[in-house]
């Protein structure tokens, strides 16, 4: 993605990316082996556990990660529980499989979607109702001529913007999740099902659809329904400052690898809604959920759903990634995967699971620096077991090249705000679609650049050589308008020139390429005969006013960038960073409506030269523009979360 000047919310969840240094010395690999279930395992589970242990010890010396916690199931067993390096860099202390609990982020919404299935089950919640029937002291806007579901809730289709705002409560806060939700109910932006679009908000509104219709606290319907059935002793929602102390010693430290070092950081707060990311797990626990849902709904004597609503609830989407009842589904090389991602400030997570073989792999580190860990563990252990045996990834179409052109343009993630000043922070999430010569398209993402070739008989479907699928959507004139990334769970919408992060970041280049240079001018005629009029004077000290404007926008803009890469930022958000941007962007409208009208002026009155002339007249559309820019990014004329 491209990174502008203003960072971005991503950012701010998964926390700043590791240093480039080098250690004089390797890190230390420690690990905690827990013995499970009394079993010999194969030879090819032997085999595997190996293959596993290299990579997260090269993983974890490669992106420095302090600790991992890691547990793998197979054929209804548990075949390890794992912790790997020191939770407490300064005790030493071993991480542990058992003991160890990590947070586990986004994958707490898995919880929400089993319990809402579980409701179906027993004929308490429709899931194509309006979800309205359900709520209790809280009510969804009417919208778009249809209402929201819990289908829409748990494909993330709901077309609710996204809130920032969910970010902002301290564990410490005590509004109710009613409350909560009805003070950060974000906008709907598109009608139902029109876009996937990840939602915080929309999650924990289904928490509360799971209170209101079972007449018990989320939590404690959770505890009741699956924790306690399943043993799941040492899982708990309470954040970090509310948990029992047994937990709490015994909860992993965040983070950040920094100069050489590990710097802790703070663990991320979310109040009222701890359901939408605050669980926190043993690898041992999340051992347990993944065998209860790789079990169609049963394990070990506990059954939590019926074969039949475990198969509505993992239906196939065999030729696309998609969101499907709150689950990423996948297709990696024609192996059908099921599962979640989540991150919390200095913690990443990601659990996959393998119905066809029958395997699920959990891993979490306490840093969130390098991802590949994470997201790439369990595409290994695929490579490791299928090999051979995987579909081939489609190669590049000749024929297609000319079709190409359709698709190129710029993309921005729909997982933003659309209303407030936050949607600034989207500029930083732009992916540009281009075709490449064969009959492909690269997806450049900042840095990062995907080959992605046609996936033959599937239209608009495009595989990379991992086995990443995008999918992009047309309207009814045939155009395209958007893509699938290959997780499901966003969408990026196709925006013209100038609803685009590149017009933005033109118009403040311009603006400051002009301010500089009316500075540089006023500097070189310094102690020079005056050859202009008085009105031409007036102008002269109003550019200069308008340059250290511009430049004091810059700064802040700068300043705010630097405010979001640390998780801090939530326990007072806006902070003042926001709120002098937000001053210094009415301070620019203003001066451009003047510098607008200033053009008559300086062409009749001012007695400039020709160039100085041209040179005023560039600023003030410099300036003109950038007000327009100002104003589509919400940066003036908008609240904030």
């Amino acid at each position: 993605m491209r990174l502008s000047v203003f960072g971005v919310l991503a950012w701010l969840i998964f926390g700043a990316g590791a240093s480039a240094q080098v250690p004089d010395a390797a890190p230390s690999v420690p690990v905690d082996e827990v013995p499970m279930m009394a079993f010999e395992p194969t030879r090819e589970e032997a085999v595997l556990e190996a293959y596993i242990d290299g990579v997260v010890a090269a993983y974890r010396r490669d992106n420095h990660i302090p600790a991992v916690s890691l547990s793998v199931v197979k054929d209804g067993k548990i075949l390890f529980a794992k912790g790997y390096g020191y939770t407490d860099e300064d005790t030493k202390t071993l991480a542990s499989g058992q003991e160890t609990l990590f947070r586990i982020g986004s994958v707490s919404k898995t919880f929400t979607w089993v319990s809402i299935m579980i409701l179906h089950e027993r004929g308490m919640v429709d899931l194509d109702t309006d979800v309205n029937q359900y709520l209790k002291g809280i009510e969804i806007p009417a919208a778009f001529d249809a209402p929201v579901t819990l289908n829409d809730l748990m494909s993330h289709s709901a077309g609710f913007e996204d809130s920032f705002a969910v970010y902002t409560f301290s564990d410490g806060n005590e509004e109710s999740l009613t409350e909560a939700l009805k003070n950060t109910m974000p906008k709907r932006v598109y009608a139902p099902g029109a876009r996937v679009s990840y939602s915080n908000w929309g999650a924990a509104l289904a928490a509360k659809i799971v209170e209101d219709v079972s007449g018990m606290q989320y939590e404690n319907f959770v505890a009741q329904e699956i924790f306690d059935p399943l043993v799941m002793q040492r899982t708990t929602l309470d954040g970090p400052s509310k948990m029992d102390t047994g937990l709490a010693e015994n909860l992993a430290k965040g983070y950040r690898y920094e100069a050489g070092t590990y710097v802790n950081g703070e663990y991320m707060e979310l109040g009222p809604f701890t359901s939408a990311g605050g669980v926190s797990s043993t690898a041992d626990d999340m051992a347990q959920w993944m065998l209860v849902l790789l079990g169609r709904g049963n394990h070990n004597g506990v059954q939590l759903m019926t074969p039949e609503t475990y198969a509505k609830m993992f239906a196939a989407v065999p030729d696309k990634p998609a969101m499907v009842n709150g689950f990423m589904t996948q297709s990696y090389h024609g192996v059908q995967t099921v599962g979640h991602a989540g991150a919390t400030a200095q913690f990443l997570t990601n659990m996959m699971l393998v119905p066809d073989l029958d395997i699920g792999i959990y891993v979490s580190q306490n840093t969130g620096g390098a991802r590949g860990l994470v997201m790439g563990l369990s595409d290994l252990v695929l490579d490791h077991m299928v090999g051979d045996s995987f579909d081939r990834p489609p190669s590049d179409d000749p024929a297609f090249e000319e079709a190409a052109a359709a698709y190129a343009g710029s993309y921005l993630s729909n997982r933003r705000s659309f209303t407030q000043f936050e949607k600034l922070f989207a500029a930083a999430n732009v992916s540009v679609v281009a075709p490449a010569n064969g009959g492909a398209l690269t997806v450049s993402s900042g840095p990062d650049v995907s080959r992605y070739a046609p996936v033959p008989g599937v239209a608009d479907t495009f595989e990379d050589s991992n086995g990443n699928r995008i999918v992009f959507a047309r309207n009814e004139g045939g155009e395209v308008t958007h893509f699938v990334d290959q997780s499901g769970v966003h969408s990026n919408e196709r925006v013209s020139l100038f609803g685009s992060p590149g017009f933005l970041n033109m118009t403040i280049s311009l603006a400051a390429f002009f301010g500089l240079t009316t500075w540089l001018g006023a500097w070189r005629r310094q102690g020079r005969p005056v050859i202009h009029a008085a009105t031409g004077g007036l102008i002269n000290k109003f550019d200069l006013l308008a340059a250290v404007t511009v430049f004091g926008f810059v700064g802040a803009a700068a300043g705010l960038g630097i405010a979001l890469s640390s998780v801090e930022i939530l326990s007072s958000y806006p902070p003042l960073v926001v709120t002098l941007l937000r001053v210094l962007g009415y301070g620019l409208f203003v001066i451009a409506l003047i510098a607008i009208g200033s053009l008559w002026p300086t062409w009749r009155q001012s007695g400039f030269s020709i160039w100085r002339k041209l040179h005023h007249s560039a600023f003030a559309l410099s300036l003109g523009t950038l007000a327009v820019a100002l104003i589509i990014w919400n940066v003036i004329f908008t609240g904030t979360a």
